[in-house]
């Protein structure tokens, strides 16, 4: 019969992500992901050039969860609904969430990364960075309140800075001193969210009026 592999790829990625979560990204080494998964250092080895390829694939894999929770709402312009997709995502993967939340875009790699996957990193950034460009582009039209800028740059700039405030860093500011204690994102999160979503996007009203009824 032949012999299935006690260990695998995941197994490993996965120890290297409960790692950083609960002991920061500095605390991720090989020895270390080897004595989480239970398995002899040569395992990790075998399947890893480095400590900074485990975190590549331990970052690319949380990274592509986040985005798919967010990127079709954002391509649409419902923001509202991604703000709602961001917190579910961060829930149902808090180890996700808090690993993400300590690389910021990027995992800490050094030199001995092969190019391949430094263009692996670069390109699920920048599926989510055009993925946001849409949200800016559909949303733009509707910030007719706003005061009005010759400069189409400029302009598109403001609402830049509006959505990643809506999208991202209002939604991550509240759920990060829960998720990086361990603790469950507060319940009444959306609440939080949903006034000033209401009170900083005006294209609310039509995007409300588009949700299915509860």
């Amino acid at each position: 019969m032949v012999r299935l592999a006690k260990f695998n790829d995941d197994t490993f990625v996965q120890a290297a992500i409960e790692l950083a979560a609960t002991c920061g990204v500095a605390a991720v080494s090989m020895a270390a992901i080897a004595n989480k998964a239970g398995a002899p250092m040569g395992s990790v080895y075998h399947r890893f050039g480095s400590r900074s390829e485990v975190l590549a694939r331990a970052w690319l894999q949380a990274k592509a969860g986040l985005r798919q929770a967010v990127a079709a709402h954002w391509q649409a312009g419902h923001t509202w609904l991604a703000v709602q997709a961001l917190l579910t995502w961060c829930r149902q993967h808090p180890l996700h969430a808090r690993f993400l939340l300590q690389c910021e875009d990027h995992p800490p790699i050094d030199e001995a990364l092969a190019e391949p996957w430094r263009q692996r990193l670069e390109d699920e950034q920048l599926a989510l960075d055009h993925a946001f460009e849409e949200a800016v582009r559909l949303c733009a039209p509707h910030c007719g309140t706003w005061p009005q800028t010759s400069d189409a740059a400029a302009q598109a700039q403001e609402v830049a800075t509006l959505l990643r405030f809506v999208l991202l860093d209002a939604p991550l500011a509240l759920v990060r001193p829960a998720l990086l204690q361990g603790r469950d994102i507060p319940a009444n999160a959306e609440a939080l969210l949903r006034t000033s979503h209401q009170a900083l996007c005006p294209w609310w009203a039509q995007e409300a009026a588009a949700l299915p009824p509860h």
